[in-house]
């Protein structure tokens, strides 16, 4: 199990990237998510630092999502592994926007797990 602390120094990690914009509640159930699909706190730590490091790239223009089609056809999805592994396939998901300053994030987590990713940021979020 995740302790509070780390899920705040999660949390910490993740809003201190320069450049992003995102709910600060999303944030929160986003990275707690993150700590129901990787219990174990190496990999929880590992996909916390995959996502900052996607935001970042995100930011900096280096990398690109795909654009998305019906309810959020105004948003992109950046699909990366949470921990580089040769020949798996990309099990987490950035869903945002580009700004002038940034991006602004929808959501982020594992591509199945709790649930369906998009249904969930659908259905949750607006």
């Amino acid at each position: 199990m995740i302790s509070d602390r780390m899920l705040s120094d999660a949390v910490d990690i993740i809003a201190g990237t320069p450049g992003l914009t995102m709910n600060a509640d999303d944030l929160v159930d986003d990275v707690v998510l993150l700590a129901h699909v990787w219990a174990d706190e190496e990999e929880f730590m590992a996909a916390i630092i995959s996502v900052s490091r996607a935001m970042e790239q995100l930011i900096a223009g280096r990398v690109a999502g795909v654009s998305l089609k019906y309810d959020l056809s105004e948003w992109k999805s950046y699909h990366f592994q949470h921990r580089r592994t040769q020949g798996a396939k990309a099990d987490t998901r950035i869903v945002y926007c580009p700004t002038d300053t940034g991006i602004l994030v929808k959501g982020f987590g594992d591509r199945h797990r709790p649930q369906d990713f998009y249904r969930r940021i659908i259905v949750s979020r607006t």
